[in-house]
Parts: structure tokens; C-alpha cells; sequence
């Protein structure tokens, strides 16, 4: 009887094992740490945890616009919070196109049309859009890519920050992300939502292998006397070029 099929199987079998420890030392590094973006290297010693999140706030600090969604799947007893905001922002001029769900004063509201621009936010409640003063503990959308104020600013304001182990991701499960464990202090998380009493925030953020924030989980005290509440930030696309005008 020939041996020829058996050795064949055999062969395969061999090819898959190599094909697949080949795939898991690509998503580390020699020394088993998750390999980094290396144009994040400022220093020639390899990535660190701090210089990968820095590259990762450069990166939104030089992006034209972001489409992305703010969420939190809690329901914290406040007169005013943001449960969702999902849409475009554009970085200059500062504006911002979407939908926004949550408590406005008390009211709630759900996929409401949202547009912010020179300061001013539109909203469209009974069909047509108006000028909406902002509840204070609800940030203005339009200024979330700023630099200096805007939510980026948790990413370089992180201590304590570890990576951990690459993991696949993205809507087709074809993407490999790095997590990256850090405490936020609260003075940087009120860029994201101004009213936030908490001190210190744990977060995680996910970049992907080009360096780029796609997803953060930051957990802590946002509104006072509610208790902990966990938001997340999701970047779907970066370089988004979209004209956006006062309606």
C-alpha cells in the first residue's frame, strides 16, 4: 500500500503549523511585547507604550476629519448626558454633522440631527433645525479634534500606560490591534466631557498597526453622584474631507 497520501497529509499538516506560528510572532516582538508602529520611535530604542499613544494623538492632531461614534451603553441618572454621538468631524474649520442621543435638560432624546459650526449648534427636534444652547455637562462635538482641548489629549496625559497582546479586530475580524492599558487623570478627561468629578479614569486604547487610535474604554466617575460609567470612542476613517455648513 503506498504511503503517499499519509505523507501528503503529513506535509500539510506541517505547513499549517508553520504557516500559523508564523502568523503569531508577526504580531510580536522578539521579545514577545507587542510589536510598535516604528514611526512612532522617537528615540531609536524601539517603541514604548508612552511614544505609541503620543503618535497616536499626532496623528488625530494632524487628520482633516474623523468619522466616528461616542457611546456608552449605561444610563446614568443625570438631567443632562451625551449617550451617543455618531457622525463626522472635520478639524478645520471645527464643525461637526450627525446624530445625538441622550438627556438634554431632562428631555431625552434619541438620533437627533446634529450640526456645530462657528460655535453655534443646530439642532433639528421638530423637523426643521434651530439654533440649541448646550447643556453644560454636553461638549460641543465640533471641537473635539482640537489639539489642545480636544480628546486626544487622554492619550498623552496617560499614566501607568502597558501594552498588551495583539489581537484581531475591525468589522471583517482582518485587522490586528494592540491594546493599551493607562489611568487618565480627570483633568484631561473633562476635553471629553466637561462635567466629570472623577480624579482618575482606567482606560484602554486600540491602535492598529498603522499607529492610529481606533477605539478607546475609558471607565470612571463622569457625573456626579452617579457612579462609574464606561464611554468608548470608535474611528471608523481618518482623512475625512467633508464641507459642513449651518443649515
Amino acid at each position: 500500500m503506498s504511503h503517499l497520501p499519509h505523507l501528503r497529509r503529513t506535509a500539510a499538516a506541517a505547513v499549517l503549523v508553520i504557516t500559523a506560528a508564523v502568523g503569531l510572532s508577526a504580531c510580536s516582538g522578539d521579545d514577545g511585547e507587542p510589536a510598535g508602529n516604528p514611526s512612532a520611535d522617537t528615540d531609536g530604542d524601539g517603541v514604548s507604550p508612552a511614544e505609541a499613544l503620543g503618535f497616536a494623538k499626532t496623528r488625530l492632531d494632524e487628520t482633516s476629519g474623523v468619522r466616528l461614534t461616542l457611546a456608552t451603553e449605561d444610563s446614568p441618572d443625570a438631567d443632562a448626558f451625551l449617550s451617543e454621538a455618531t457622525g463626522v468631524i472635520t478639524a478645520d474649520p471645527p464643525a461637526f454633522e450627525g446624530k445625538a442621543s441622550g438627556s438634554f435638560g431632562g428631555l431625552p432624546a434619541d438620533g437627533v440631527d446634529i450640526i456645530s459650526v462657528d460655535g453655534t449648534t443646530y439642532v433639528n427636534l421638530l423637523g426643521s433645525f434651530s439654533e440649541f444652547p448646550l447643556p453644560e455637562c454636553v461638549p460641543d462635538p465640533a471641537g473635539l479634534l482640537d489639539p489642545d482641548t480636544g480628546f486626544a489629549t487622554v492619550l498623552t496625559a496617560a499614566d501607568d500606560v502597558e501594552a498588551g497582546e495583539q489581537q484581531r479586530g475591525g468589522a471583517d475580524n482582518d485587522e490586528i490591534f494592540t491594546p493599551y492599558t493607562a489611568t487618565v487623570p480627570g483633568t484631561a478627561v473633562t476635553n471629553l466631557l466637561p462635567c466629570a468629578p472623577g480624579e482618575s479614569f482606567q482606560a484602554t486604547f486600540d491602535l492598529d498597526d498603522d499607529g492610529l487610535l481606533r477605539n478607546a474604554e475609558i471607565t470612571g466617575e463622569f457625573f456626579p453622584e452617579v457612579g462609574e460609567v464606561t464611554y468608548t470612542i470608535a474611528i471608523d476613517e481618518y482623512d475625512v474631507e467633508q464641507e459642513i455648513t449651518a443649515p
